[in-house]
């Protein structure tokens, strides 16, 4: 179990904080939008690969490849240096998607488990567990603080998106 609602928010956010560094790489900002979106919640996939597999185990979540933080990582960098020598709109796009779904890895730890170094270890980390081991009587006061951290997110990403509506009236602009 992990953040369960603010996965699409954290990756409008993501898309919404970064755009002033590509403006002048995004030639459609729709497509932007498209993979920052898709890559905040490409790492969930890993629910069809489980139907795929027939396995009706809820265990496996987050123990396929789309999970690892690793993975996501190798992904930022290498798209990360394509970005560094390219000026059109592809690099942006695989960058956004490889940032959304590290970002996703990130806030799947504060509430549930991820395996921070597959393949090399399948050992899993997270917050929760911590505050089970260093104190297990904050534990219910530690499963609120996850839904209010959903929350949150989600109220942030309402508010730059009520900015943006209330700034294209004003600009008459398709962006944003």
């Amino acid at each position: 179990m992990g953040i369960k609602f603010a996965h699409l928010p954290a990756g409008y956010i993501t898309c919404r904080l970064l755009y002033s560094t590509f403006e002048k790489r995004i030639h459609a900002y729709s497509t932007y939008l498209f993979w920052g979106l898709f890559g905040a919640v490409a790492p969930d996939l890993d629910r069809f690969l489980q139907v795929m597999s027939d396995s009706s185990d809820e265990t496996l979540k987050h123990d396929y490849f789309t999970h690892y933080p690793l993975f996501w990582l190798l992904l930022c960098m290498i798209s990360y240096m394509w970005l560094s020598s390219s000026n059109n709109q592809n690099p942006v796009s695989a960058f956004m998607f490889s940032l959304g779904g590290f970002i996703h890895t990130i806030l799947d730890t504060v509430i549930g488990r991820i395996s921070w170094f597959a393949p090399f270890s399948q050992e899993k980390y997270g917050i929760v567990s911590l505050v089970r081991y260093y104190d297990p009587s904050r534990l219910p006061d530690f499963w609120n603080f996850g839904y209010l951290l959903d929350f949150l997110i989600i109220l942030w990403a309402f508010t730059l998106w009520s900015k943006s509506r209330k700034g294209k009236e004003g600009r008459g602009s398709a962006e944003l």
